[in-house]
Order: C-alpha cells, then structure tokens, then sequence
C-alpha cells in the first residue's frame, strides 16, 4: 500500500527508512498522514507537473533538428511544478496561462516575484523551424500550432481543423478559429 501511494504520488519508490516508519506507526491515521507527507512533497508537483507539460508540449528547444535551447524556458517548468505544489486552483492556473501578464491580482510567489506573468510562458514553447522558405506562412503554422495546443489543453477540443473548414459536428467555425487566431496575432 505504501509503495503504491508513493509512487503514485511522487513517482518514486518510498525508501526504506518510510516503509520503517510507516511499519512502527500503529495509529489509524498512518496511512492518511502518509498521504499528507507525499501531497506536501517537492516531488508530488514535479510528477504530475509532468503530465501538464505533456499537454502544452514544453520543450527546452523548438522541436526542429539542430535548434538550440529556448532560453529560459525552465522558469516555465518550474512554475508548473510549484503552482502544483501549491494547489493552485485550476480556474486560476486557466487565467494564469490565458492572461497572466495583465491580471490584476498577480499571485505572488515566496520571494515576492510575480508568478502569474510566468503562466504566459506556454504560448512562447511552441514548435518552430530555424529558417523557414516562406515566413508568412512559418507564422500561420506557427500560431495554428499555439491554437492547436491551447484549445486541446484547456478545451479538451481540436480546433485548429477549423482552420480550413467548419467543424463537421462540434460548434465551431472557422471564423472562431480566425477570431482566436487574430487575438494571438
């Protein structure tokens, strides 16, 4: 029980000197104060911060052979983690990557700097080449690509077909997709 709720939670297995203690710990409320101890873990953010990265396809480079490193793309990563860690509600995290340069009621991280502004990081990771043919073209690919991302992410819907053609059975058209598209533009 105890390994599985490890590695469910933080993705690594419990050392031994936890399974010692959990074994010692007689109390009916071992199991939940196991529980507390993996959900208030470094580690718990940097699991499921994982799978949210997954989703808005974070990278450190553009995704294009021989691309270097986007700089500073780790404060990105770093702000889902902690964001987790501190169980930032999910509406919030919505508003944080949607506009969080302009709210205003910035979250503030433990050093006073502003973590909201952070959140914005997603729309600056998409994939990219390094020498596009067309460039007019590389920019609608572009912010179809950060539409494509968006709308799976927070929508849990492909849009970015929209581009060329209205949705066959969902309620989007394309002028939805050129409306979002003008907004990023």
């Amino acid at each position: 029980l105890l390994r599985r709720v490890t590695f469910a939670l933080t993705g690594l297995p419990p050392t031994p000197a936890e399974v010692a203690a959990f074994d010692r710990d007689p109390s009916p409320a071992a199991f939940e104060k196991v529980v507390d101890r993996l959900l208030a873990s470094p580690a718990f953010g940097e699991r499921w911060g994982r799978h949210w990265l997954d989703l808005v396809r974070y990278g450190e480079s553009r995704g294009h052979e021989f691309d270097p490193d986007i700089p500073n793309a780790w404060q990105y990563r770093d702000y889902v983690v902690r964001a987790l860690n501190a169980d930032v509600p999910y509406d919030r995290l919505v508003r944080e990557h949607v506009a969080g340069d302009v709210l205003p009621d910035p979250r503030l991280g433990p050093d006073g700097a502003n973590e909201s502004v952070l959140g914005t990081g997603f729309w600056h990771l998409g994939e990219e080449v390094h020498s596009p043919v067309d460039i007019r073209q590389d920019q609608a690919d572009r912010l179809d690509n950060r539409i494509d991302v968006f709308t799976k992410a927070f929508l849990g819907l492909t849009v970015s077909c929209a581009r060329c053609h209205d949705h066959k059975f969902d309620a989007i058209g394309t002028k939805d997709f050129y409306a979002l598209y003008g907004l990023l533009e």
